[in-house]
């Protein structure tokens, strides 16, 4: 199971860490668009978060469903998306990422920040594989970031942000024998009263080899599976390994 994290770092998430999925986001949708382009326009977004993803697509015209095991993330999605829920065109249930089943069926799935480095092993990444794809339409793709060994490498380091409605320090460190980043965020987020909630939270991502990832896809019923980098996700790398961070894209 992922974490489920607290009110207080849902918050500080919520204001400060959505850089990446307002990146990535137009590039999924394109990337979707080119392959299928006669697909079914609705969205399953894994480890959904505080919705921003999701609302991208929503404004898209897509349907989507948002799936995640935190509550105060899933609060946040909600606001985020509100006019959307209001009218039945999203959904966000609290769920395990390596546990789920949906009556709903999917043109795309897709998970973003390296949320699937935060499942426990090999095998809870095969289970939420095998639930995402009993979950796509014939067809469908399934869009996704690691960080590899090389990206959590980079985590031996400590960070201080000071801002006027945060403040956050990251102290993290990667476990080379077991292939694991730890990082612990502690900080304070300003409340619209003007107090201030403290938040400590820890997480620790596994990286896997890509072939084993690829492998795990494949058994589970996916035809192809190739990996590349955010800025062009059409073109297969032909050395993910030397990458930080990396795409599966997998077609039913």
């Amino acid at each position: 199971m992922e974490s489920s994290y607290t009110a207080p770092f849902a918050q500080a998430y919520n204001q400060r860490w959505t850089g990446f999925v307002t990146l990535v986001g137009p590039r999924l949708r394109t990337l979707y668009e080119q392959v299928c382009p006669k697909g079914e326009r609705s969205l399953l977004d894994v480890c959904c978060g505080t919705g921003q993803l999701a609302l991208q697509f929503l404004q898209a015209g897509y349907v989507v469903t948002g799936l995640d095991n935190s509550e105060p993330m899933l609060a946040h999605a909600r606001i985020n998306c509100a006019s959307f829920v209001s009218s039945g065109e999203v959904s966000f249930v609290q769920g395990d990422a390596a546990d789920f089943s949906l009556s709903s069926r999917f043109g795309l799935a897709v998970s973003t920040f390296d949320a699937l480095n935060h499942l426990s092993g090999i095998d809870a990444l095969l289970s939420c594989f095998a639930c995402v794809h009993q979950c796509l339409l014939p067809g469908g793709l399934f869009a996704f970031d690691l960080n590899t060994m090389m990206g959590l490498r980079r985590w031996n380091n400590v960070t201080v942000e000071d801002a006027p409605d945060a403040m956050v320090i990251n102290r993290g460190m990667y476990d080379e024998d077991k292939r694991q980043g730890r990082i612990k965020i502690s900080g304070f987020v300003r409340q619209e009263s003007g107090s201030w909630l403290r938040f400590d939270e820890t997480f620790v991502e596994s990286a896997w080899p890509v072939r084993e990832v690829t492998t795990a896809l494949l058994e589970v019923g996916f035809s192809a599976v190739y990996q590349a980098r955010a800025a062009d996700l059409t073109v297969p790398l032909a050395d993910p390994e030397s990458e930080p961070r990396v795409f599966f894209v997998a077609r039913v």
